[in-house]
């Protein structure tokens, strides 16, 4: 008896994780722009929010993050800011030809903060403990950017860096 009961168990499990599950959304693709000459910072607004969108049109990120209704889209979640100083993030996980790419953006409120100034140096630690406990970021202005980028996809991820850097751009 013991045994037919944990069997059915078993079987309801699976059964209820394959419905879990779903028919599977296919992954989200960014995608080059038709005409990215007309693609101009100064048409966004000067926020996290129109940094996405901007990196967004260019096809360096997907947003699809609802910030109005602070609700995620399938690309895009919001980020626990907070670990390395800035008020908030968000991070956009897509697929850019056959490779998966990741690209967070932050936005620093406080540039006097030691957690700012780590991140302007480059490079920031979040543990000395934790193997892969520090990653690259670049600073511009109020808003940092760290680009998890594909393999072999050095070429692309300057590509992000240099978009970035050209949103509002502020004296280095």
């Amino acid at each position: 008896m013991k045994k037919i009961l944990a069997f059915a168990l078993v079987v309801v499990a699976v059964l209820t994780m394959a419905g879990c599950m779903g028919t599977g959304a296919k992954p989200t693709t960014a995608t080059d722009p038709a005409e990215p000459d007309k693609i101009v910072y100064t048409n966004y607004d000067n926020s996290l929010e129109g940094l996405c969108n901007y990196l967004d049109d260019l096809g360096y990120m997907v947003f699809d993050y609802d910030a109005s209704k602070d609700e995620a889209g399938e690309a895009t979640i919001k980020m626990q800011a907070d670990m390395i100083g800035a008020d908030k993030g968000y991070k956009s996980n897509y697929y850019y030809g056959r490779d998966k790419w990741a690209v967070e953006v932050y936005y620093y409120k406080d540039t006097t903060s030691d957690m700012y100034k780590e991140a302007q140096s480059g490079k920031f630690v979040l543990s000395e403990e934790i193997d892969n406990g520090s990653f690259e970021i670049t600073v511009n202005g109020n808003f940092a950017i760290v680009v998890h980028e594909a393999k072999d996809g050095e070429e692309r991820k300057a590509q992000i860096i240099e978009a970035f850097n050209a949103f509002y751009p502020t004296a280095k």
